[in-house]
């Protein structure tokens, strides 16, 4: 692009530097403070700027848990049996025989038959014997118990997700209308209830609202195809309320409705937005400022003083404007949930 197109990091840089009087002035600020006030201002931009996220479809495979023996088991462990550890009391069904060492597992249970305690200290444990219930076969597993056990997200019961992703919105509707379903009260309601929940005048009033029934009733039969879901970024986790030995195999897909980040690596537009270039430029100059601060009042030859603080104050009074701009203008509204 042009000297007044950055279209990456380098660029914007240059932009900026201009912006502020480079070459005519020498501006006071290292490479590294730079970068960093750049990356702030990409953070602050995809976090908040409506064109700094897009609604992205992640897809998430259902993945079976591991149990790795230190050497190849005595006997042939076989796929659908329950193995137990010999100290640990630890449960789980095989799922699949990888090797005479791997074997994927599922429905993990501790020594108290719990299922949510998926922890290094509460399941199969190095130097003990696992033996399957119905083949009598025997296995040791892996001295080092990180190697030992992997939990999938059968298990786990979360997704991970990946630091890009800022917010989730929902997932797709999980499994599919099968022979089962149609005796379950979700298909029942839907064969049975919904005609007359749609039926009625009111045009577009009495859609909304039946769109809110809908809503709400997902939500209080969240057995079915509807979950509910938490998630953290900070902890990026993504929790599915749901029974996931009925709801999901293992292989089975879940998608994802969520928001993604604009990478600038591949849309080298992102640099050139009017915000990101004011905004990198004003903390540019609040730092340079803050650099001169140190020199204040210093004399220079020929009588001219050093006045650090007013270029802070000028840069700090134009980061004030554009954080004000950035909710006014930029940021979509907030979503609101009823019921």
């Amino acid at each position: 692009m042009s000297s007044t197109q950055p279209a990456s990091t380098t660029e914007l840089k240059e932009y900026c530097l201009r912006k502020l009087g480079k070459p005519v002035i020498d501006i006071n600020l290292a490479d590294e403070q730079m970068n960093d006030m750049i990356d702030e201002s990409i953070q602050l931009f995809q976090e908040y700027h409506f064109y700094g996220t897009e609604v992205h479809y992640l897809p998430e495979q259902v993945a079976a848990s591991t149990l790795t023996f230190a050497s190849a088991a005595t006997g042939t462990f076989t796929a659908g049996e329950t193995i137990t550890g010999g100290t640990s009391n630890a449960t789980a069904t095989i799922h699949e025989v990888t090797s005479t060492t791997v074997l994927k597992f599922k429905g993990h249970k501790d020594g108290n038959g719990l299922l949510a305690a998926n922890t290094s200290g509460a399941t199969f444990a190095s130097g003990e014997t696992v033996t399957g219930g119905s083949s009598g076969a025997t296995g040791v597993p892996h001295a080092t118990q990180a190697t030992a056990v992997s939990f999938g997200n059968v298990d786990s019961r979360y997704l991970t997700i990946d630091d890009t992703i800022i917010g989730v919105r929902d997932i797709m509707p999980v499994g599919g209308l099968s022979s089962d379903s149609m005796f379950s009260v979700e298909y029942q309601f839907a064969l049975n209830e919904l005609p007359n929940v749609l039926r009625g005048a009111g045009g577009l009033s009495n859609f909304a609202f039946t769109k809110q029934n809908l809503s709400l009733m997902n939500q209080m039969f969240s057995s079915g195809a509807s979950r509910q879901i938490r998630f953290n970024r900070k902890t990026d986790k993504l929790h599915l309320d749901m029974d996931w030995d009925s709801a999901v195999d293992i292989g089975d897909w879940i998608i994802i409705q969520c928001y993604k980040k604009i990478d600038g690596g591949t849309y080298t537009e992102m640099y050139n937005d009017i915000f990101l270039k004011k905004y990198t430029t004003a903390l540019f100059k609040k730092q340079w400022g803050q650099n001169l601060i140190k020199f204040e009042g210093m004399q220079l030859p020929g009588g001219a003083t050093l006045n650090g603080r007013q270029i802070y104050d000028d840069g700090n009074t134009e980061l004030e404007k554009l954080d004000e701009e950035m909710q006014l203008k930029y940021s979509l509204p907030d979503n609101f949930y009823v019921g």
